[in-house]
């Protein structure tokens, strides 16, 4: 068993349904209304779980309902919240989601307790690092955490992933502290510079000379590319399925991807495993709910290729 130390934002989410995403000024009436867990930290401890790898959450949430209501249902499905923080100072983190009957969303995020993660919450979690594969981290902490949180991962002997979304500016430092950064079309241009009539490649591999070790981009529906510093590139399919809500598909493909190489798996057969995550997450309402696991997994990749992905 891989474990996986998942240092990121916790939220709640109000997800409506709605026929499309309000314009400025337009009020729309919408349609269901649900509350689930999310945050892409939380979304991606909670399906590296449910993927069997020891799933650790570095993070905070505040001393509310919210708060404990996340904790309680990571808790459930096994994520180990000992280094899961409850700060008075600020609520829980929330998030007020639309979602269009054709699955897409657009999101409103308030990070409240997640703003608090800071530098002492990495060192207090070294020994997590020193016992983990790998960790994972997204950019809804703050950017000074994340950097400090990637390096001292790495001093530790952590293979060490960033989900670098939403795109904030990083330190130069920061790049020769990732091995493997994923990132969706929109990220990459925001952090390729002189991006101007550049191709998906010549961005990804300018991010590659900085010292990061692989960069996936994510293309949805279309699949998507990895780029390898000094290896062969190539892209892979996405699966086909039914849309309901693309809520945390992204944060499914990202656990799944660093379970998959935490085991073992080849880099082309970890890309696979992780878009079959992704598509999973998109077939049901809800960032927690719709976290995917592991026999489901199986299940989806054998229909489609019927070959065996497990090592």
């Amino acid at each position: 068993m891989s474990t996986v130390a998942v240092v990121g934002s916790l939220n709640i989410d109000l997800v409506i349904r709605a026929p499309h995403c309000p314009h400025k000024g337009e009020t729309v009436i919408g349609g269901a209304f649900g509350m689930a867990g999310g945050g892409k930290g939380s979304n991606q401890a909670l399906a590296a779980a449910r993927l069997s790898a020891k799933s650790h959450i570095i993070g905070c949430v505040g001393s509310d309902d919210f708060g404990r209501k996340i904790k309680s249902a990571l808790t459930e499905n096994g994520v180990d919240c000992s280094h899961l923080q409850t700060r008075k100072e600020a609520p829980t983190g929330t998030a007020v989601i639309t979602v269009t009957d054709e699955g897409e969303n657009s999101i409103v995020i308030s990070q409240g307790a997640n703003s608090l993660l800071d530098d002492g919450a990495m060192t207090g979690a070294m020994n997590v690092f020193e016992s983990s594969d790998a960790a994972l981290f997204q950019m809804e902490s703050p950017p000074k955490t994340v950097a400090a949180g990637l390096r001292l991962s790495r001093q530790h002997g952590c293979m060490t992933f960033l989900s670098a979304e939403p795109p904030f500016s990083l330190p130069n430092e920061v790049w020769k502290n990732i091995d493997y950064l994923i990132l969706n079309e929109r990220a990459l241009g925001f952090y390729a510079s002189h991006k101007q009539h550049k191709s998906i490649s010549e961005m990804a591999h300018e991010i590659l000379k900085r010292g990061v070790r692989c960069l996936a981009v994510t293309q949805s529906a279309k699949g998507g590319m990895i780029f390898v510093n000094g290896g062969e590139d190539f892209s892979f399919d996405a699966f086909s399925i039914r849309a309901v809500d693309n809520t945390g598909a992204r944060d499914a493909f990202c656990a799944g991807f660093c379970v998959a190489l935490c085991e073992g798996m080849p880099l082309k057969r970890a890309a696979k495993f992780a878009s079959a995550c992704g598509a999973l997450a998109c077939t049901k309402m809800g960032a927690h709910p719709s976290m995917p696991w592991r026999h489901q997994v199986s299940a989806l990749l054998g229909e489609a290729h019927g070959d065996d992905y497990e090592l």
